[in-house]
């Protein structure tokens, strides 16, 4: 996996939001899951991440008709292939017993899941948004027998299908929510790493050093961190130590002198912006 499911800041929302999210690369290996699918799933953290989804996951030996890894393993794949959100509005999925039972629990779920591109567009992974149904499932299941039409249409049928709709409708606004916060904060993050490797490399520092002047700089303009390393990106904005403000033109850059009189400027060519200023007369 490339680094930007590696470096990428986990957004506060992905962490705080109560569905259940998993993030996977386009090798179906786990990168990334939220304490609500933790908890949905009764699994650890630990036991997940970095482990391929269907070793995770596998199917329940005892009810091979649910096929229900040949069926993700389909929508991930046509997620991939299309680029596209895809939609999985039933699907039983068992899974193991959090007890030392080894047992599988019978689960019905439904799922959303969103291809997830870096800033070039560049597909590497998916969001997988997943919703456990199993309690309106079970009343379904349980209420009756089956009519010539399907199931019958008695009261509490009626209103637990009702249910599962409007449970489905907001898990994929969720879903869509959520894809769209990560999908900012991933591009965010990309950004950030790009200006620090462009002000690393222009000014003969390390990264370390190149963040720390991006972000001294964004508080120094109040300014959006994702801003200023964008304009260091595309507008060739640099990046002066503390002290030294400037405005950068291709070929020179005009430096102001923190705490000086507002007539102190310097005019340096590009290749002196690493040199120290000299002192100024009031």
């Amino acid at each position: 996996m490339g680094p930007v499911l590696g470096n990428y800041n986990r957004a506060e929302t992905f962490q705080a939001s109560d569905a259940p999210l998993l993030v996977v690369d386009t090798d179906l290996v786990i990168r990334d899951v939220n304490p609500a699918y933790l908890e949905v799933t009764a699994r650890m953290y630990d036991e997940l991440v970095g482990i391929s989804m269907f070793e995770a996951f596998p199917d329940n030996p005892a009810a091979p008709q649910a096929a229900s890894v040949a069926n993700l393993k389909t929508t991930f794949e046509r997620v991939f292939r299309t680029a596209r959100r895809d939609y999985m509005p039933l699907q039983r999925y068992d899974i193991l017993s959090s007890d030392a039972s080894a047992a599988y629990v019978r689960r019905f779920w439904t799922a959303v899941t969103t291809p997830l591109r870096d800033e070039t567009g560049h597909l590497f992974g998916a969001l997988h948004h997943i919703e456990d149904v199993t309690s309106i499932v079970e009343s379904i299941w349980d209420s009756g027998p089956l009519s010539s039409q399907g199931l019958s249409m008695d009261q509490q049928t009626w209103n637990c299908l009702v249910n599962a709709l409007a449970r489905e409708a907001l898990g994929h606004q969720q879903a869509r929510r959520a894809a769209e916060q990560l999908q900012h904060a991933l591009r965010s993050r990309i950004i950030i790493e790009q200006a620090k490797g462009v002000i690393a490399a222009r000014e003969g520092i390390s990264i370390d050093q190149a963040f720390t002047r991006l972000r001294q700089h964004a508080r120094r303009h109040n300014a959006v961190l994702h801003d200023v390393a964008r304009a260091v990106v595309e507008l060739g904005l640099s990046v002066l130590p503390a002290g030294e403000l400037e405005v950068h033109f291709p070929r020179v850059a005009v430096v102001l002198h923190d705490g000086c009189h507002p007539s102190c400027v310097e005019t340096r060519n590009r290749a002196d912006l690493t040199a120290s200023p000299g002192p100024c007369s009031p």
